[in-house]
């Protein structure tokens, strides 16, 4: 098994986030300095390299064009406590893959993760659909679905759920990660309700046009309202489920506001 390789001194956070990894199977390795990540790649082939953009005896962006000299095509993902804004044109020139706040810990672990998966198993990118399921408790929600249940079945199907537990970790992903396409939103939530989430997709949809879009979202709950459900329908959410919700339908109705996409793309 191909071994994903980490570059970064802060022992604590490599450790974490190998931990993260292997819990779900996958093999890391972990560098500390550019010689010693050189040295690692030289001998085999990493499925992809995560580095820290200051090292003890360089930099990230030294690393990736060593990487780059021999293969164009290897996933580089630069992470540092750094704001991206400071680095990240010269990165992207010079050929990184993305470049990330490592500070904002859930949206390094879901790329992560995210990034193992689609390299690992080959998924085609055509049929490969990105979700966000938001909801406060990482085991159950008020839903009656299990977490890891429903990221299982869904993976099987070629859908990647990444997992956020607030409207504001959802806010802030949703502004840097342009994959995602469509958000699965549990009713009971920390700091707020899935309608404020709407509002702040639709304020910002308005704002910045092209450059930020919309998703369709989707309520999970236990609520069987017909009440609560109309005013849902009538603030703009774009389907509401409740338990005890089937994963194969759930799917299907997914598929109802993706599938023109991907229809788009086949054409293309």
């Amino acid at each position: 098994m191909q071994k994903i390789l980490f570059v970064d001194d802060n022992s604590t956070f490599t450790e974490e986030m190998a931990k993260l990894l292997k819990r779900r199977g996958y093999e890391v390795q972990v560098a500390a300095t550019v010689t010693r990540a050189k040295e690692i790649i030289e001998r085999e082939q990493p499925l992809f390299i995560s580095s820290d953009f200051d090292l003890p005896d360089g930099s990230g962006l030294e690393l990736l064009d060593m990487v780059r000299s021999t293969n164009a095509d290897l996933l580089f993902l630069i992470l540092s406590c750094y704001a991206p804004s400071h680095y990240e044109t010269e990165a992207m020139r010079r050929g990184a893959t993305i470049c990330l706040d490592k500070t904002k810990i859930c949206l390094v672990e879901g790329k992560l993760i995210e990034y193992a998966y689609r390299q690992s198993c080959g998924y085609p990118q055509i049929t490969f659909h990105k979700l966000m399921y938001v909801h406060a408790d990482t085991v159950d929600s008020s839903n009656g679905l299990q977490s890891g249940v429903l990221s299982a079945a869904m993976l099987q199907k070629g859908f990647y759920i990444v997992h956020v537990g607030t409207l504001a970790d959802a806010n802030d992903h949703l502004l840097v990660d342009d994959d995602i396409e469509l958000i699965l939103c549990d009713t009971a939530l920390p700091d707020g309700s899935e309608l404020d989430l709407l509002h702040h997709q639709r304020y910002l949809a308005e704002q910045h046009g092209d450059f930020i879009k919309s998703r369709p979202l989707f309520i999970l709950t236990d609520s069987k309202d017909l009440a609560t459900e109309y005013q849902y329908r009538q603030e703009g959410v774009n389907d509401y489920l409740t338990s005890p919700i089937s994963i194969t339908e759930l799917i299907q109705r997914i598929r109802c506001f993706i599938a023109p996409r991907e229809q788009i793309q086949m054409v293309e």
